[in-house]
């Protein structure tokens, strides 16, 4: 019987240690995986924080253009260490080396030696896909990173395309980053790894396959277990083998645990047969015995094995009864080592930190808990008083107590800081559970580390309050500090009235357009800083996208306006950020507090519309009194009509003719926006259409007038049919947001199908402001209108920023000659050399002419003798009313007032 255990257990021995082998081999195989995981990430990891310097304007001027001071700026030995890399190079388009840097051990940095470029762009390493960039055989805007050898130490490297920060532009060149891979692995990440790991280099001449099998292998005298993984460079060749080796623990143990259990075997095997033979010759004895074992099993609570019964004697009812009483006790023990290993699993497992506490000790922790507090595991808190981990802040001892008086009385959850390993403070939730045991009430404390959402409720506070590109306080926090200054002011006179100076820059978003938004950012941060160092009191914050404002609580009343004549005349000079000389035209409005004006909103909306009036002025400040309140009034009900009338046709085109200046018929008419408001009565479109285009509405208004306009033309041109005439033409302006809008083209090819009017009787105008800073999609844009057949007219020339320019970059039709360079004739000789130096050039591109803004029969006849085609101005004609260009248009000619 003893031979046949002992093979079964040699069997069992042998499957045992098979099955733990195979799983040992299954986890270092998994941490191999794992640690080839990781440096796949910092390849991928460096290839995509690469775009931010790629996409930099800068980087791609350096490739482009060329950049001295480049190195100096950006190339440093810190600023290679914050972006964690020890290689920059800058390629051209030509596979030039424009500029390098590679950091020394000196804390300093080097151009890249000869040597080490030769093996960068040799075959073995970028060479060959850099070649194929550079000639076109793969896409120039493909990224790729990966892993090379350089005198032998593996380097992460990564090749970007270089573009400008809009990604609009063609390929500059080439960024490549390099980083030695030893300088962070496995060093950075041994928490992360569970294997020890290196770095094994493959050279030409070694064999792969042989490296490889088997793929896990048993080292130093069967202690260890390491598992290999081949590493492919950047072109997809053999580099190195990572290999990742631990101490085999569960198959020694289960070793051990076999031997321990042979041993045992044998024991047994030598007392069985001891007992066997004492029960032949003491068979009463025997019965003794094993009441005396069953009594012993009883009292050591070792219910496994019941007593062997044999009979019907006093003996066996006892044995019985004993086995009853096992048979219930095991069952019951059972049970508790079950929930037992539940509460086990679950504490250790927990994502919450478990500490149990006796008597103001701590008497377990589980792991959550240290890394929550930064120890190195649970086990290291056992033994030490709960104080260790209270915030030092206030008295311990006074905190402890007042939460186990908390606790007695029945709260359960908590609010508090913990103390680090490292001396940091925690913010924590606790929630503490009673504990009943034998030797007094423990507590539970669970743990969960709020700190990283406390610190996100902080920064949305501050977000809530202050502007995220000036730092300085937002629309929402300035007008509740105004609101409570006026509530202040009402509570006695002797509270200082609060003031409001409100400062907009004027065609900001013609500087968003030229130098892009980042540069726009740069730009407000440089104006708060000035603003600041002018007024240097009250609270200064953003309240719009280019709007400031302050709140000034003291100083005489004639303060605020010595402000903004500071202002004006500190932003009257150019502003240098980031090298770049910026102009600036800005309007203030100022606010005093008076008995009119009782609330923030009240205050706001006048310093809104005082500053709007500012930018009428030429001394750009606005002081808002009584005669601009009137004005605030009417801007008020405009603001509030506005959209109705755009709605029901309140707001209406009328027409001005256009003349041939040779035969002086009508030829055309330009459709012009006019809204006679039922309180007001006529507002001016000055007025009007600056308000649809702040409040979002010009493309419905546009639209609009665009449609009525074409339906006046198909009228028009019917009845003149009808009488046998010619055609005529309308002129419809656009604004620059419905220009750009993406559904125009089909609104006009919409119109022009519903109308069913002849394309080229519809002239678009457009102003030269509205093509700064998009010539590609302007142009493109024009150019479709033109392919539909539409015509297109520039508007104001001579008022824009290229003007002469502009008649050779765009693909016009018609340009129109702004009033002013009209109203110099017979003022001066200039003017009328100007209008003659234009119309000869506009002629020689295929343009037609025509003057804006003729009121005087002397600047007809010298527009006439200038050969302008037509001509248009209060002389001929005011804008009229449908009914009225009807009739001009049948009869031919206008009747001039």
């Amino acid at each position: 019987m003893f031979a046949i255990a002992a093979i079964c257990l040699f069997c069992a021995r042998y499957f045992f240690l098979m099955n733990l082998n195979d799983i040992e081999r299954q986890q270092i195989l998994k941490h191999s995986y794992q640690a080839k995981a990781v440096i796949d990430i910092l390849v991928r990891s460096q290839s995509e924080r690469s775009y931010d310097w790629a996409n930099w304007d800068e980087s791609y001027y350096l490739v482009t253009k060329g950049d001295n001071a480049y190195r100096d700026r950006n190339l440093n030995y810190d600023a290679l260490k914050n972006l964690e890399l020890d290689l920059m190079l800058f390629v051209n388009r030509d596979g030039h080396i424009v500029e390098s840097s590679m950091t020394k051990v000196q804390g300093r940095t080097t151009k890249v030696s000869a040597d080490f470029l030769n093996q960068l762009l040799s075959a073995q390493g970028i060479g060959v896909y850099l070649d194929d960039l550079i000639q076109g055989r793969l896409p120039e805007e493909y990224a790729k990173s990966g892993l090379i050898s350089v005198s032998g130490k593996v380097l992460v490297i990564s090749v970007t395309p270089i573009r400008t920060s809009l990604a609009d532009s063609p390929v500059g060149g080439w960024l490549i980053w390099g980083r030695y891979l030893s300088a962070v692995f496995p060093s950075q990440f041994r928490e992360v790894l569970s294997a020890e790991n290196t770095l094994v280099a493959v050279a030409p001449q070694d064999s792969i396959e042989g490296k490889l099998i088997p793929l896990t292998q048993i080292e130093n005298n069967g202690k260890d277990l390491a598992a290999c993984v081949v590493l492919n460079d950047f072109n997809g060749n053999p580099l190195a083998i990572l290999k990742s080796s631990r101490p085999r623990t569960i198959y020694q143990e289960g070793n051990q645990l076999i031997i321990w259990l042979a041993a045992a075997m044998l024991i047994s095997a030598v007392i069985t047969g001891v007992v066997t033979l004492l029960a032949f010759r003491r068979k009463v004895g025997s019965r003794f015995i094993a009441l005396e074992k069953g009594l012993e099993t009883l009292i050591r609570d070792e219910y496994s094995t019941p007593m062997k019964v044999d009979g019907n004697d006093e003996f066996s009812m006892v044995g019985e009864v004993i086995n009853q009483i096992l048979a219930k006790s095991s069952h019951t023990d059972s049970a508790l080592n079950d929930v037992a290993q539940k509460f086990e699993a679950l504490y250790r497992t927990s994502n919450l930190g478990l500490v149990i506490v006796l008597d103001g000790q701590i008497v377990d922790a589980n792991d959550t808990l240290a890394s929550i507090l930064h120890y190195p595991s649970g086990r290291v808190l056992v033994g030490q008083p709960l104080l260790n981990i209270c915030s030092e802040s206030g008295d311990q001892s006074g905190k402890i107590d007042a939460m186990y008086q908390a606790v007695a009385a029945g709260q359960r959850h908590f609010d508090t800081d913990m103390l680090a390993a490292d001396g940091s403070l925690i913010t924590c939730k606790l929630e503490v559970t009673p504990i009943k045991q034998q030797n007094g009430e423990a507590l539970m404390l669970s743990v969960k580390d709020v700190s990283h959402q406390k610190k996100q409720e902080g920064l949305i506070k501050q977000l809530e309050k202050y502007d995220t590109v000036t730092g300085l306080a937002n629309r929402q926090t300035l007008y509740k500090l105004l609101s409570n200054k006026l509530a202040d002011k009402q509570q006695g006179p002797q509270v200082t009235s609060p003031a409001l100076i409100y400062i907009r820059i004027e065609r900001f978003n013609i500087v968003a357009g030229a130098f892009g938004h980042q540069m726009a950012d740069e730009v407000l941060v440089a104006v708060a800083r000035m603003l600041k160092r002018v007024v240097g009191r009250g609270t200064l914050g953003r309240v719009a996208d280019s709007e400031f404002a302050f709140v000034l609580t003291e100083g005489s009343r004639f303060m605020p306006y010595r402000h903004a004549k500071a202002i004006i005349e500190a932003l009257h000079e150019p502003l240098m950020v980031e090298g770049v000389e910026v102009q600036l035209t800005v309007s203030v409005g100022v606010v005093l507090t008076t008995k009119q004006i009782l609330s923030a909103d009240e205050m706001m909306n006048a310093a809104e519309y005082a500053t709007y009036r500012a930018g009428l002025k030429p001394s750009r400040i606005q002081l808002f009194n009584h005669r601009i309140a009137e004005q605030l009034k009417s801007h008020i009900l405009i603001q509030r009509d506005i959209a109705k009338a755009i709605r029901d046709g309140s707001i209406y085109p009328k027409f001005q003719p256009l003349v041939c200046a040779a035969t002086e018929e009508i030829s055309g008419f330009e459709a012009l926006a006019r809204w006679y408001h039922p309180e007001l009565g006529e507002v001016s479109p000055g007025r009007f259409i600056p308000m649809a285009e702040s409040r979002e509405m010009i493309i419905a208004l546009g639209s609009r007038i665009l449609d009525k306009s074409c339906e006046f033309l198909a009228q028009v041109n019917r009845q003149r049919r009808e009488n046998g005439l010619a055609p005529l033409s309308v002129h419809v302006n656009l604004s620059s947001p419905h220009f750009s809008h993406s559904q125009l083209l089909h609104q006009i090819q919409s119109v022009l199908e519903r109308h069913q009017i002849e394309p080229e009787n519809l002239t678009i105008e457009i102003t030269e402001s509205m093509l700064i800073g998009s010539t590609k999609q302007a142009i493109h844009r024009m150019q479709v209108i033109k392919n539909m057949g539409v015509k297109l007219a520039l508007d104001d020339f001579g008022t824009g920023y290229s003007a002469l320019n502009s008649l050779c970059e765009f693909p016009l039709d018609v340009v129109k000659l702004d009033q002013n360079f009209v109203k110099r004739i017979g003022v001066d000789d200039q003017g009328e050399i100007l209008i003659s130096s234009v119309v000869s050039m506009s002629k020689a591109l295929g343009l037609k002419m025509v003057a804006e803004g003729v009121e005087t029969e002397q600047q007809k006849k010298a527009l006439q003798g200038l050969k302008v085609e037509e001509l248009q101005g209060y002389f001929f004609s005011k804008p009229l009313s449908y009914e009225e260009s009807l009739r001009v248009a049948l009869d031919g000619r206008v009747t001039q007032p």
